[in-house]
């Protein structure tokens, strides 16, 4: 099985009823609804992963902090004991702790001022710009400044709890000293494992984003295809199909010419057999043919048989391969939602399985085979008649 370049054209198949109708409109606009749900569903999925983000790197945040905490007393330990470390790092606390009350202090005469001001100072100074240089310079410079007073804080109360747990520390004696710092080394280590684990879904998350952005962009040019086809094709062309199976008693190789096809569509994507690309030159061939047809038909077997095989390639997606007698098997690829099991016997006109889809969009792949050669589908199934056309 290879892929075939995608050829439009208009073959009279049979459906899974005994006098169904095929209305080449209504599959498209079928098609054209399953696209935009997926694209609402993935961009769900795109908006709900992004939250889910923003919630592990805060969590990264917090342990990036408390790793820093910890690193501060396993590389700088304080000797117990020891009266001079102790004074300095007196000293530095008293620092730091004068440090964080003046921005303390800084912060509130700043909410007292905007407070009696109006607090839109900033987006005055914002506003005031001469020019849209000017104002990309100014917001970029408030940002700056936002970002800094953050950082000095965070600093702060970092540097203060390092030393409040160092004065605690030289208290210590030795055996409790050893204690401590096993405790301090554990929590980390712990810290390090989560910062891990919190990274790696962060990075899968950002795979996943990635991939369901790919995919709303596949979908959305099948759906502007779509759209135009619709546009241009403005014929209700119906399709009256004769399902009825009338060959019950027949070995399969005398069905030649009287078997249903698996699935309600006339519009052909891929041909049986061999075809040149108009544009690269490349020659492939196609063991069976494949047509569009919406997402979720359903999929019936064309013969009594048993399930050979049920597995997965790519491109094709899921295969189901049934044996029917003489040495002939029909081949049904890109399925989903199987409702048969391997060695299970079946029906002709039996639901073996939905429709899917792949980069070729939706569509459904089927192939016939006596022996190890294939054969073209077109010659053994019934054909149906145009009944409407307007």
């Amino acid at each position: 099985m290879k892929i075939f370049f995608p050829i439009l054209s208009f073959l009279l198949f049979l459906y899974a009823s005994l006098h169904a109708d095929y209305n080449y409109r209504d599959d498209l606009t079928r098609q054209l609804n399953i696209y935009k749900a997926d694209i609402e569903f993935l961009n769900k999925k795109i908006e709900d992963a992004k939250k889910l983000i923003k919630q592990y790197e805060m969590q990264l945040s917090k342990i990036n902090d408390s790793i820093v905490l910890y690193t501060a007393f396993t590389d700088n330990n304080v000797n117990p004991g020891s009266d001079n470390k102790f004074f300095t790092d007196e000293v530095r606390l008293i620092k730091t702790r004068e440090s964080i009350e003046k921005m303390k202090a800084d912060f509130h005469k700043r909410i007292l001022w905007l407070y009696k001001h109006g607090s839109d100072y900033n987006t005055q100074v914002l506003f005031s710009s001469k020019s849209l240089n000017d104002f990309y310079v100014r917001l970029e410079y408030l940002n700056k400044i936002s970002e800094m007073r953050k950082k000095d804080f965070d600093r702060l109360k970092r540097e203060l709890s390092v030393l409040e747990e160092k004065k605690r520390l030289s208290k210590m004696n030795r055996d409790e000293y050893s204690r401590f710092m096993q405790e301090k080394k554990d929590s980390r280590k712990i810290l390090l494992e989560r910062k891990s684990a919190a990274e790696k879904v962060i990075s899968e998350l950002k795979d996943e984003i990635e991939m369901n952005g790919r995919q709303i962009e596949r979908k959305l040019n099948f759906t502007d295809k779509i759209e135009r086809e619709l546009f241009n094709y403005n014929v209700s062309a119906i399709y009256k199909i004769d399902q009825s199976i009338t060959y019950k008693n027949l070995q399969f190789g005398e069905t030649k010419g009287r078997l249903i096809f698996p699935v309600q569509s006339v519009n052909i994507i891929s041909d049986f057999g061999k075809s040149t690309n108009p544009e690269t030159k490349s020659v492939s061939y196609n063991n069976g043919m494949d047509v569009s047809v919406a997402k979720g038909s359903e999929v019936r077997c064309i013969a009594d048989g048993k399930v050979e095989l049920i597995y997965y390639i790519p491109y094709f997606g899921n295969v189901i391969i049934i044996n029917h007698d003489g040495n002939y098997r029909s081949v049904y690829a890109i399925v989903k939602d199987i409702n048969v099991s391997t060695y299970q016997i079946v029906r002709a006109g039996s639901l073996i399985a939905r429709t899917g889809e792949n980069n070729n969009g939706q569509c459904f792949h089927f192939e016939l085979w006596k022996d190890n050669s294939p054969l073209d589908p077109k010659l053994w199934i019934k054909r149906g008649a145009n009944i409407n056309e307007n």
